[in-house]
């Protein structure tokens, strides 16, 4: 009986076996692209189209340790992606200011070409800086090909500045050489702000105290540690998602044991604490009716003392206001109390027929496309196109300045750390996209004279809806943590200088008052303006 029994187990077990053979082999992951450690506890950033339609992704970090990882957060936009692995104790890389790369700067490209397991760091320098709109990327030189996508760029001193992002097509089909493109570091904030412990006040800062007088080798080591090579399965069809992770593994310190937030829109809110509450429509009103008070107590002074208010111009009384905002983007961190003096804004943004006006007096040039400047229908629409130099030579012209930055966040927004001219409602960024289909609008600019539902307590229009303005300041990414008290003047030096406002065609965070863009001084756009200020005597 019992030999009966083997004999049975055996010719089952065969069976099985004969089976197990005939399956399919599993799929397996394929090399996607390169990717970034951001945080020790296993935060990876990468490029979106890397781990788009992926149904595994698996993330193989130094000495080939692989580990499966969920997409925690992507910005579709921006081609970004932040990801997740349960694994802590990670080398992670120092991040760097993006607004602080120069043209022709030395930067060294990271990743796994051509899905190899050898890594490939190559040297080369920042060729220039192309924009789509406002938003910017760096083209670079360096020997970059198929799975760099999503490798980090590090400047000399070892920091992230930009993402490797799809390289440039060429209408003929052929990639041209020196043709890949970065998309700039800061772009990543949204995302990082996910991550339960990062500490945005590092970024900048440096290569730590123990690497500094290391040679060219340790620095090579250290950069390969923290570029990890991304593999996935493909889904055969249907869109991208975002998955949900796993439980996260019980940890002593809270801080860890938080999950990570996910969301299906291409770019998260910020998870900031936000010190300063925002204020209700009744507080609002009563802080308007204050500030209208205020100027115009001023302004009868000034007129007393035999001063002619110059036409058109708004008066923005002395006083402290709040500039910043604490759930905002780094660089508009820390929300900072200033004193502004006195000053004029203009009332709206320079018109294509005043513009006009200083080209044939022989001071302006002509904006670098004419299409509505030329128009004899849009004369009082805001003059585009025009780059920062130009912004500031009409302003010279007619006896003013450009902006500071700070000016024109306190006339933009009062004293009271409102998110928008009007209050803090996102409802009114909706309800004003309608006229983007209406036929009364070109390219999400309007005309002037239009009732506005975005004029600032004091009286100021377009500031926000209508264009992007240039205004004097330098760009630095961390000037808020050292700005001046009184009268703040900006950078003594920079590379980009700052833009504020923006079109009702922007999203809500990039609308609000404090938010801060910035580009080259050469940049024009077709969304893109200027108005002018002068001091009160």
């Amino acid at each position: 009986m019992k030999i009966y029994l083997a004999l049975l187990v055996l010719l089952f077990a065969s069976v099985e076996n004969g089976r197990a053979s005939e399956r399919p082999p599993l799929p397996v992951e394929k090399p996607a692209g390169s990717g970034v450690i951001v945080h020790r506890d296993g935060y990876v950033l990468t490029a979106h189209h890397v781990v788009a339609n992926a149904k595994r992704i698996t993330v193989v970090t130094s000495g080939e340790f692989r580990a499966p990882a969920v997409l925690v957060s992507v910005d579709a936009e921006h081609d970004l992606a932040l990801l997740k692995v349960e694994t802590v104790g990670l080398s992670e890389a120092l991040l760097g200011y993006a607004g602080a790369v120069k043209l022709d700067q030395e930067v060294i490209a990271v990743g796994f070409q051509f899905g190899l397991r050898e890594i490939t760091i190559t040297r080369g320098h920042v060729a220039a800086v192309r924009t789509k709109g406002v938003q910017r990327v760096f083209q670079v030189d360096a020997a970059v090909n198929p799975g760099n996508s999503g490798g980090p760029v590090f400047n000399r001193k070892g920091e992230v500045v930009g993402i490797l992002t799809t390289k440039f097509t060429h209408p003929s089909g052929i990639v041209p050489e020196g043709m890949a493109f970065a998309v700039p570091i800061s772009y990543a904030t949204p995302l990082l702000a996910n991550i339960p412990d990062f500490d945005f006040s590092a970024i900048g800062r440096g290569r730590r105290e123990s690497a500094k007088g290391k040679g060219n080798g340790d620095l090579v080591t250290e950069l390969t540690r923290t570029s990890v090579r991304i593999e996935t399965l493909r889904m055969s069809e249907g869109p991208a998602t975002v998955i949900q992770p796993a439980p996260m593994l019980p940890s002593s310190d809270p801080r860890r044991s938080a999950q990570p937030s996910v969301t299906h829109v291409p770019v998260p809110p910020a998870r900031v604490p936000e010190p300063v509450p925002l204020a209700g429509d009744e507080s609002i009103d009563r802080v308007n009716a204050q500030l209208l008070a205020s100027q115009q107590e001023e302004l009868k002074r000034l007129v007393d003392q035999g001063l002619t208010p110059p036409g058109e111009m708004v008066l923005i009384p002395a006083g402290e206001f709040l500039m910043g905002m604490e759930d905002g983007l780094p660089d508009a961190r820390p929300i900072h109390r200033l004193y502004m003096s006195a000053y004029w804004i203009d009332r709206h943004g320079v018109t294509n027929g005043q513009y006009r006006a200083c080209v044939e007096g022989g001071a302006c040039l002509t904006p670098k496309v004419r299409d509505a400047f030329d128009d004899p229908q849009r004369t009082q629409w805001p003059v585009t196109n025009v780059t920062w130099s130009q912004a500031r030579a009409y302003c010279q012209w007619v006896g003013k300045r450009l902006p500071t930055e700070a000016e024109w966040e306190k006339a933009a927004r009062g004293i009271d750390g409102r998110r928008y001219p009007w209050g803090n409602s996102d409802e009114v960024i909706q309800k004003s996209r309608v006229t983007l289909t209406d036929g009364n609008s070109s390219n999400g600019v309007d005309p002037l004279g239009l009732p506005s539902v975005s004029a600032s307590p004091y009286g100021v229009f377009g500031m926000i809806g209508m264009v992007s303005e240039w205004v004097k300041d330098w760009y630095a990414e961390d000037f808020y943590r050292t700005s001046p008290a009184r009268d703040p003047q900006g950078p003594l030096r920079g590379t980009f200088r700052v833009l504020r406002g923006g079109s009702w065609v922007e999203r809500p965070l990039e609308l609000r008052a404090s938010y801060r863009g910035w580009d080259e001084m050469t940049y024009w756009g077709p969304t893109l303006g200027f108005r002018c200020a002068t001091d009160v005597p």
